[in-house]
């Protein structure tokens, strides 16, 4: 999601789901994490190395 700047919604439509919601609570229970927060705590920890 990150590599290509996609929101939730694009990367769920994009391995099958139809349901953004089902997508984001399954993501959730395998990585520990929403979508949303992982991206941003990736992006935050790529702006801190690059500082």
């Amino acid at each position: 999601m990150t590599a290509e700047a996609l929101d939730a919604a694009t990367s769920a439509y994009r391995v099958g789901y139809e349901s953004t919601s089902q997508f984001s609570r399954e993501y959730a229970r395998m990585f520990g994490n929403p979508p949303a927060r992982d991206v941003s705590l990736l992006k935050q920890s790529k702006n801190w190395q690059t500082m």
